[in-house]
């Protein structure tokens, strides 16, 4: 009978990574998810929803790069220089999240969280490329 143990440390070294950016990223959209609808339920009546994801984001983008940067990916780059890329990812995903929920809130009869939800199954996608191959992908060495 084989080992189940020895068949999973096996193949960790080969799918540690995608395994690790599933347990940090799904904590980083519980957490993000959470401070959406905390924030939300407690400010929608005095500030507009640009102004809550933009609260949101601001905490939860240092979540997600210390989890992402610490546990998923290895370090190629200056913390610094990571930061700023992983931002140059998250920064769009932020202006279309600005964009759609106020539209969706208008047009349709869904309620924010649950277009919120909506708009962070398909950020999720959006964010792992852009970790993967953009912010925590090693640099090409020109030799």
């Amino acid at each position: 009978m084989p080992d189940p143990f020895g068949i999973a440390r096996e193949m960790w070294p080969r799918h540690r990574q995608k395994v690790m950016y599933l347990v940090v990223g799904g904590w980083n959209s519980l957490f993000t998810y959470c401070c959406f609808a905390v924030l939300y339920f407690l400010l929608h009546e005095r500030l507009e929803s640009w102004a809550i994801l933009t609260l949101v984001w601001a905490v939860a983008s240092i979540n997600g790069y210390i989890g992402f940067r610490y546990l998923v990916f290895k370090p190629a780059r200056h913390p610094v220089v990571e930061y700023l890329r992983y931002q140059a990812v998250y920064l769009p995903i932020l202006a279309v999240n600005i964009v759609a929920l106020p539209l969706a809130l208008t047009y349709t009869s869904l309620s924010a969280y649950v277009i919120q939800a909506i708009l962070s199954a398909v950020a999720i996608v959006a964010a792992y490329v852009g970790n993967r191959y953009f912010v925590f992908g090693r640099p090409e060495t020109t030799e």
